[in-house]
């Protein structure tokens, strides 16, 4: 072949693959066009927005400056913020303190002569929001209080629970709802989630209950039947600066990536929360200092912070309000950042495979392409993350839908739009 065939069927081949792309382009942005039509005449309100990330550009949007309300999806934001602002390096704390000092007596009471080790002092127990802590944690922290050589506390066992503000629940959480396993006490001291019982799923609905103090009286019990007594227990107490520590309870914060995501849980997402606001206001820090941390990202990431509000970080609060182009802005953050990214799109439901995607999206070619967090509360459904598309490239997106009467109604304009991306 002489050079200059050569060239025209190089030139060739680069205007064919050219093409190809434009027509993969074109396609996807039709079908989606499609659909929008239909949005515009559905009885509720819908946002979107598509993001080449291999192409860096923009593919495709529908309302994505209306500011609605995300549900779960707002965990997004949190646990990128979380990953970004407080490093894979983080650790969640649960720490046991004394006062005092321990004393030996002798007691002879004519036959038998008896020694007696008691602390002369407090505990303290000092909530870090821990929300992997179990009773198996508890019985393990009574054994190292046992194993200190003593018979008795000649004081108390305090909760310290100043690492948050007081309040057990999100601001705006709807009063009305009964605690459960989606709608947690949010507690800096707690294990099994602030459940009754280890081997009970049922949760106290009195008002009045303090996980808290629930946690330092199955504590006290618990030394009761290794042979150690004190002289009661009591919650909201400042650990003094000159304790001593006996025992730390570390969690990675990766370690609750996965249950935050796939599972989409409440109290794990507002743990992370609690973590924000704590690390830039210290004790009795607010669900204010955590947004301050969150819009702090946002802003690295150049998302327009006017059109969001943050009041917890799980999205359970009717106040929380965002775009769909607010996700997709943190998403493209999270991808630029490996850093973020490496441990984000791991922990992600994946579709048709596993998590609350588990069941949706069974069938190619969304399955196994779609990673993304998915939202649902009364008259919310919302679908954001990552799509792998069928030209190689990897595409971020977000679909909020409010308004709708029934959650399957988002799930189908949801799941037609992600077998277009993944096409």
């Amino acid at each position: 072949m002489k050079k200059p065939a050569l060239y025209i069927a190089l030139l060739a081949c680069c205007l064919s693959g050219a093409v190809h792309a434009q027509t993969w382009s074109q396609s996807v942005v039709a079908a989606l066009d499609d659909i929008s039509q239909e949005l515009d005449t559905a009885h509720y309100v819908s946002g979107i927005q598509v993001y080449d990330l291999t192409a860096d550009s923009l593919l495709w949007r529908y309302n994505d400056q209306k500011v609605l309300r995300p549900a779960s999806c707002q965990k997004l934001l949190t646990t990128i913020a979380a990953l970004d602002f407080l490093g894979e390096a983080y650790e969640l704390q649960t720490t046991a303190s004394c006062t005092g000092n321990i004393v030996s007596l002798t007691y002879n009471d004519g036959d038998t002569v008896r020694m007696v080790r008691y602390l002369q002092g407090d505990i303290y127990i000092r909530g870090g929001f821990d929300p992997t802590y179990t009773f198996d944690d508890l019985t393990a922290l009574a054994g190292v209080i046992k194993g200190m050589g003593i018979d008795s506390i000649d004081g108390f066992i305090y909760a310290d629970t100043s690492f948050k503000d007081l309040p057990t629940w999100g601001n705006g959480w709807c009063w009305d709802d009964k605690p459960s396993v989606f709608h947690p006490y949010i507690s800096p001291l707690l294990f099994d989630r602030g459940k009754l019982t280890p081997e009970s799923n049922r949760y106290p609905t009195d008002l009045n209950y303090n996980p808290a103090l629930h946690f330092v009286q199955t504590l006290t019990s618990q030394l009761a039947r290794e042979g150690v007594s004190c002289r009661g227990c009591a919650v909201n107490a400042d650990t003094p600066a000159k304790s001593v520590t006996i025992y730390t309870k570390r969690t990675n914060m990766l370690e609750l990536l996965a249950r935050v995501m796939k599972n989409s849980d409440n109290l794990y997402a507002e743990a992370l929360f609690s973590q924000l606001a704590h690390s830039v206001a210290g004790n009795g820090a607010t669900y204010k200092d955590g947004a301050k941390v969150v819009y702090s990202v946002l802003k690295k990431a150049e998302s327009d912070t006017r059109r969001v509000k943050i009041h917890d970080g799980c999205g359970l609060s009717p106040y929380d309000f965002l775009t769909a182009a607010t996700l997709v802005d943190m998403l493209r953050y999270a991808y630029k950042n490996k850093g973020i990214y490496r441990h984000l799109q791991p922990s992600l439901p994946v579709a048709g495979q596993d998590g609350t995607l588990e069941k949706r999206m069974v069938r190619r070619p969304a399955k196994g392409n779609v990673f993304a967090k998915t939202g649902t509360v009364t008259g919310v459904s919302s679908l954001a993350g990552y799509v792998a598309a069928s030209n190689g490239h990897l595409l971020a997106f977000a679909i909020i839908n409010n308004g709708v009467l029934k959650t399957a109604t988002g799930h189908r304009i949801q799941e037609r739009i992600c077998t277009e991306l993944a096409k």
